[in-house]
C-alpha cells in the first residue's frame, strides 16, 4: 500500500539534525562544522570521528522499504507537485538523519543505487531545464535537493561514486548540458549566489568521483574541467570553485598538471594557501568546502617536488601529521616519507621536530606496500 507523501515529511528538520551533528562529533582538522542552514551540504569526501557520540538505536533508522517506496513514487509524481518536492527533500534529509554516526550512510547509498536514483533525477533535471529551474520555488528547491544529495552521497560512499561514474550519460549531462545551462541562465541578482552554488555542487560531484577508481572518460573529463578552470582564471573571485576544478585535474592526471605547472601556478598557490589555513587555524570545512584530507590526497598524486619547492608546504604537512585524524595522518605520513626519500634538507627539518619525527617512526609501519608517485 502506497505511503502518502503528505505524511512523509521528515521527522526532524535538516537544520535540527545538522545542529545536533555539529556538537563535538568531529575533531578532524577542517571537518568540524559549527553551524548549518537549509539547504546545507556536507558534500566533500571526509571522515568523522564518532568516539564521543552516543550510538543510535535501530528505532532511529528509516526502514529500507519505506525509502524504496518513496523512490518508486518519485518516477510517478508530477514534477511540479509539492509531493514530488517533498519526496526529493525526504531523500536529501536521509543523509543528515544518519551522518552523525556515519553508520547508516552505506545502507542508504545502496538503496539509492538499487532504485537507480541517478536515472530518476536525470529525467527530473531535464524536465526542470525545460520549465526553468527558477520558474517557481518548488522546482528551484527540488534542483538543489537533487544536486546536494548527489554531492553528499558521492562524498561518503565509494559504491555510490562508482555507480554514478558508470552512468556516463548522466555525468556528461551534468558536465556539459547542465553547466552550460547554468552559465547562460539570466537570473535576478539575488539568485546569482545560488547559481554559483549549483555550479560548485556539480564540480564537487565530479571531484568526488575522481577520488577513487571510476568509469569516467579521463581525457574528455580533463579537457572539460581544464577549459572551465581557464575561464575562471579571468574572474579571480571564485576561489573555492577554482580550487575544486584544480583538484579534479590533479586527481584525473596529476602528472600532466605538474608538467604544465606554469599555467596552473596561481591556482596551485591558492590550493596550498587554503591547505595552510585549514591545518594551522583549523578553519571549518564548510568555510571552504574542502578538507585537509581531500587536499593532501590530491597533492600526493603529484611529484613530491611540488612540496619541496617551498618549506612552508612541508610545514603544513607536518602540522597535519601531528594534529590530524588517522586518515589525515596517513596521507601526511605518505607525503613526509616521500620528502625524506627525495630531500636531505626535508629530512633535517622533520628530524628537528621531535614530536613529528617520533610519530613518524610509529607510523612507518603503514608505509609498507605504498608506491611513490
Amino acid at each position: 500500500m502506497a505511503t502518502s507523501l503528505e505524511n512523509s515529511r521528515r521527522p526532524t528538520s535538516a537544520s535540527t539534525v545538522a545542529t545536533n551533528w555539529s556538537r563535538g562529533t568531529s575533531n578532524s582538522i577542517g571537518h568540524n562544522v559549527s553551524d548549518r542552514h537549509i539547504p546545507v551540504i556536507k558534500g566533500d569526501v571526509n571522515f568523522v570521528n564518532t568516539s564521543n557520540t552516543t550510538e543510535a538505536t535501530v528505532d532511529d533508522a528509516v526502514p529500507s522499504h519505506y525509502i524504496k517506496e518513496i523512490l518508486e513514487q518519485l518516477s510517478k509524481l508530477p514534477i511540479d507537485s509539492i509531493d514530488h518536492e517533498d519526496a526529493l527533500e525526504f531523500i536529501y534529509d536521509l543523509f543528515y538523519m544518519h551522518s552523525p554516526l556515519n553508520q547508516d550512510d552505506s545502507r542508504i547509498a545502496r538503496i539509492l543505487i538499487e532504485c537507480d536514483y541517478c536515472s530518476i533525477v536525470h529525467n527530473c533535471l531535464i524536465e526542470f531545464m525545460k520549465i526553468g529551474i527558477f520558474s517557481n520555488t518548488s522546482i528551484r528547491r527540488s534542483t538543489q535537493f537533487i544536486l546536494y544529495t548527489l554531492w553528499n552521497f558521492t562524498g561518503i560512499s565509494m559504491e555510490f561514486r562508482i555507480y554514478l561514474s558508470n552512468n556516463k550519460y548522466f555525468v556528461e549531462f551534468l558536465l556539459k548540458n547542465f553547466l552550460e545551462y547554468l552559465k547562460n541562465l539570466k537570473t535576478e541578482e539575488n539568485l546569482a549566489k545560488l547559481t554559483d552554488n549549483l555550479n560548485q555542487s556539480i564540480i564537487s560531484i565530479i571531484h568526488n568521483l575522481t577520488i577513487n577508481t571510476n568509469h569516467l572518460n579521463i581525457e574528455q573529463t580533463f579537457h572539460i574541467i581544464n577549459e572551465l578552470l581557464f575561464e575562471q582564471e579571468q574572474i579571480k573571485t571564485t576561489e573555492r570553485f577554482r580550487v575544486t576544478l584544480l583538484l579534479c585535474l590533479i586527481n584525473l592526471n596529476g602528472k600532466q598538471v605538474y608538467e604544465n605547472l606554469m599555467i596552473y601556478q596561481s591556482t596551485v598557490k591558492l590550493l596550498f594557501h587554503f591547505f595552510k589555513k585549514i591545518v594551522q587555524h583549523e578553519i571549518l570545512m564548510i568555510s571552504t568546502g574542502l578538507s585537509a584530507w581531500v587536499i593532501a590526497y590530491a597533492i600526493n598524486k603529484m611529484p613530491i617536488d611540488i612540496i619541496l619547492i617551498d618549506d612552508n608546504r612541508l610545514y603544513s604537512f607536518m602540522i597535519l601529521f601531528k594534529r590530524g585524524m588517522r586518515d589525515e595522518k596517513l596521507q601526511a605520513c605518505f607525503t613526509l616519507n616521500r620528502c625524506i626519500q627525495k630531500s636531505t634538507h626535508a629530512k633535517e627539518i622533520i628530524e628537528k621536530d621531535g614530536t613529528c619525527w617520533n610519530l613518524f617512526q610509529q607510523y612507518k609501519v603503514f608505509l609498507h606496500g605504498e608506491q611513490n608517485i
